[in-house]
């Protein structure tokens, strides 16, 4: 290095600085729009071959990455019980891990009883097939082309409690207080709609049936999960009879 750069002021140590915070400030503009991402105009594909499949392709890639996480965490909750069934007490990390599940889930945490934590949460922390996942979004979205979609990214009809916390509906009823929840980006609303099926009280048949599917070695199947879902919709059992439909028509398994 030349003494004339040495000296300067606007020398290397002075342009360091200037640096990591020009790369934090990128970094942090690349993560705000990786998490808002850009949804196809699905309306304006005509063709509704291609729309489905545009619409299909757009939540894939969310879907995938959210069961291979519950999977992952599955595998390592399965690891624990099989340590604390041989007299093993988990270990720091997968101590927080079962609080931290257990909160994620409304399960009770249990200090004392590791075992029946873990029984409880093998019902909980569980994938969800994508064929069922898929056809619940493009029936609560309208193929992606709801109001509620457009401009919320809610494909799953999820309600909030708190003013201005979403959209309101046109057609509320008087009296009413629910509005639709608005979300950053598809995947956080892929997100949000695993975390009801996995815990909400309404949904306990369909986690029995999904634990005894696998008690029995077999696949989980969305066509048959789907049975579950009665109180999802206020149209009962035919809301279920048209998710089979969806998933049928549309080969999704």
């Amino acid at each position: 290095m030349s003494e004339q750069i040495k000296n300067s002021k606007f020398g290397f140590h002075f342009w360091l600085p200037a640096i990591g915070f020009v790369a934090a400030i990128v970094l942090i503009v690349f993560v705000i729009n990786l998490s808002r991402d850009t949804m196809p105009d699905f309306a304006s594909i005509s063709d509704v071959n291609e729309r489905k499949e545009a619409f299909f392709n757009y939540l894939r890639p969310a879907i995938e990455s959210i069961n291979s996480e519950r999977e992952e965490e599955r595998e390592r909750l399965l690891a624990i019980r099989d340590e604390v069934a041989s007299g093993e007490s988990p270990g720091f990390f997968d101590k927080r891990r079962l609080r931290a599940w257990s909160e994620r889930y409304d399960v009770s945490y249990e200090p004392d009883d590791f075992a029946s934590t873990i029984d409880e949460l093998l019902l909980h922390l569980d994938g969800i097939p994508e064929s069922m996942v898929l056809a619940q979004a493009a029936m609560e979205s309208a193929w992606g082309t709801s109001r509620f979609a457009v401009d919320g990214k809610n494909f799953f009809g999820q309600w909030c409690y708190t003013a201005g916390c979403g959209l309101v509906p046109s057609r509320r009823e008087s009296g009413a207080s629910h509005e639709v929840r608005v979300f950053k980006s598809a995947e956080a609303s892929v997100r949000s709609y695993f975390r009801n099926i996995n815990s909400h009280a309404a949904y306990e048949e369909l986690r029995d049936m999904r634990s005894a599917t696998r008690r029995a070695g077999r696949a989980l199947s969305g066509h048959r999960l789907v049975e579950g879902l009665e109180s999802y919709s206020q149209r009962g059992q035919a809301y279920i009879d048209e998710l089979k439909s969806v998933i049928s028509f549309n080969d999704l398994e």
